[in-house]
């Protein structure tokens, strides 16, 4: 029998947006289901896709009345349905989750707890497991494999951000914060209006939230994240060219903050060593060259902070295609 709603415990939205997962959104609806806190209503627009993902969205409705599906008339991106998501929703707390992911059971209740525990917290995020298109597991432990730097009980402060070696945040999924945190740092945004996909708009949503609110880091991994051929995060190169619009927003916005101006200059370096790695790992090698030697004329102070990335990245070029193809493959084990 499902649980009711509680008085007792906070009413949490979970927010669904997705766009022809037939093959992914039944696994995620039922991960919400599946969860030890269930105080929740779940909110889910198909942004009119063209598979039969809305029907199955539709059999859950019929199922439990915590699950409200939207459909729109057509397809109008991520950034739209966001905000659709967020307005419509009716809880003071925002779990956001992809339609291809999946959260483990304690996802809910362990966030919940740390923010009863500290009133102060804007956003509470985790770590979590990449899996491929099949639920294989990629790499088990994701911040542990990379080394990220993590927070707790802190704003990260916006230089900071750009001068992360490695992203703080890597998917909508992992976060759930406050809903009036919206009134504070604003909904997710696109910077390209006609583009129905800003891919990194969590990157760019996750630095509005982070820098204006205290955030916590939960080390458990309580999501699966899916990586596969038809995911948006695989386009390297459009990633790169819309972080750069990104990067000339800040840039007017801290106009006569000279630190943050060479905070943005390097994270413009680092569009660049994201395409260098990309060339080498896919064989391409006279790109690479092309794109290393761009790189290291035109900032050459990104080569002396990250001097050992700099230098493995140098090293990298210099060897044959399937001993990066097999670095690569070593990098993306568990």
């Amino acid at each position: 029998m499902l649980e009711t709603v509680s008085e007792k415990n906070p009413l949490v939205s979970v927010v669904i947006p997705f766009y022809n997962h037939e093959k992914f959104i039944a696994k995620t609806i039922q991960s919400v289901l599946d969860q030890t806190y269930q105080n929740w209503e779940m909110l889910i627009v198909d942004d009119c896709s063209r598979d039969g993902s809305w029907s199955i969205i539709q059999e859950w409705a019929k199922k439990d009345s915590r699950i409200k599906a939207f459909r729109n008339n057509e397809n109008k991106g991520l950034i739209p349905n966001w905000k659709f998501l967020i307005d419509n929703s009716k809880g003071d707390y925002i779990a956001f989750l992809e339609g291809d992911d999946v959260f483990y059971p304690e996802n809910l209740k362990s966030k919940m707890r740390i923010f009863e525990q500290y009133p102060k917290i804007g956003m509470v995020y985790c770590n979590f497991c990449a899996i491929d298109a099949k639920g294989n597991i990629l790499i088990h432990d994701y911040y542990k494999k990379l080394g990220i730097s993590t927070y707790r009980n802190q704003m990260i402060q916006p230089a900071e951000y750009l001068y992360s070696k490695l992203l703080p945040f890597s998917t909508y999924s992992q976060i759930m914060i406050r809903k009036n945190v919206i009134a504070i740092s604003g909904y997710p945004r696109s910077f390209a209006l006609e583009e129905k996909i800003f891919l990194p708009s969590d990157w760019d949503f996750n630095f509005l939230v982070s820098t204006k609110n205290e955030i916590y880091y939960i080390d458990e991994i309580l999501l699966q994240y899916r990586k596969h051929p038809n995911n948006n995060s695989a386009d390297i190169f459009k990633v790169c060219n819309q972080l750069e619009i990104i990067l000339d927003s800040y840039a007017k916005e801290y106009a006569g903050n000279e630190k943050m101006q060479k905070a943005i200059r390097y994270m413009r370096g680092k569009t660049h060593y994201f395409k260098i790695l990309y060339y080498i790992e896919n064989g391409s090698k006279k790109k690479s060259w092309l794109e290393f030697f761009y790189y290291s004329r035109k900032y050459p102070r990104n080569l002396m902070l990250d001097f050992r990335e700099s230098l493995f990245l140098f090293i990298r070029l210099f060897l044959p295609n399937r001993i990066n193809a097999y670095l690569k493959k070593l990098y993306l084990s568990s």
